[in-house]
């Protein structure tokens, strides 16, 4: 073997690239408009054996998704602001990349679990992403984030039905104040919007925010959701693009069968925001 094969060879990063710390080979690997992405055992282990209780959750994300998407758009030691942290995947993965993470959760049951499995570099906040002005909150570097899929939780279907049976949460709160319990469409979308309205003011001009969402349905129609979410934020951030993530891990259910199409959502769309520079 020889002496210099020892050696990992130096990572080539563009001096112009004031972006991320990614070379060129490493950069493009995330470009692709589609990806297909199932939760890790790793760090469902992980995250069950930190916090015991986490599956009480009903709709946790994966820290190792979440550091791809902070490896593209921050360099190490940049902060990054999850206004809807949950039970902390985005801060997990703040600490596997070196960010300085923050992230805002208005039930104390999961900010305790947060806390839990993060170090003490990262930044947790019980409070109401309304409020976000409010908060102890410095300028960022980059927003990530997933908010409630509107009333999709109110929704009573098989995968409910199982949680219930578990004696598992089937919503994220009953606090009245809960966006995820706002039934009202158009009340609902000013409120989340007035949120990102706050992340504009808070990010820092040529950055990025990423927002991971769904159409619904609703009595058997089709809400556009993130469409609409798309279309509202365009007018206050450049709409830069999005990445379809793709779950390949649920069964499929005859929907419809046999009297008519209904689909099996397997699919979010992560819609990629930037605020002018």
């Amino acid at each position: 073997m020889s002496q210099t094969s020892l050696f990992p060879k130096e990572k080539k990063i563009d001096p112009k690239n004031k972006l991320n710390d990614l070379d060129g080979k490493e950069w493009i690997k995330f470009l692709k408009s589609w990806y297909v992405f199932d939760a890790l055992k790793s760090d469902l282990n992980e995250e069950r054996r930190i916090t015991k209780d986490s599956d009480d959750h009903p709709a946790t994300f994966s820290p190792t998704m979440i550091s791809e998407y902070i490896n593209f758009f921050t360099k190490k030691g940049m902060i990054v602001l999850d206004p809807f942290v949950g039970i902390g995947s985005t801060l997990v993965a703040c600490d596997r990349t070196d960010r300085k993470g923050i992230g805002i959760e208005l039930n104390k049951k999961f900010v305790n679990m947060t806390k839990k499995r993060i170090s003490n570099k990262q930044k947790v906040i019980i409070g109401d992403a309304r409020k976000l002005l409010e908060l102890d909150v410095p300028s960022i570097d980059f927003c990530i984030t997933s908010p409630p899929y509107w009333s999709m939780l109110h929704k009573i279907d098989k995968n409910q039905k199982i949680r219930i049976e578990k004696g598992l949460s089937t919503k994220y709160s009953n606090k009245k104040n809960d966006l995820g319990n706002i039934l009202n469409y158009e009340e609902f979308m000013t409120q989340l919007i007035t949120i990102f309205e706050q992340v504009h003011e808070l990010l820092k001009p040529g950055k990025y925010l990423v927002v991971f969402v769904q159409n619904v349905i609703n009595k058997n129609i089709m809400v556009p959701f993130a469409w609409d979410l798309a279309m509202r934020l365009s007018k206050k951030f450049w709409l830069k693009k999005e990445k379809i993530w793709c779950q390949d891990h649920k069964n499929l259910v005859p929907f419809g069968y046999p009297y008519g199409w209904v689909s099996n959502t397997h699919h979010h769309y992560a819609l990629i925001f930037q605020k002018q520079k």
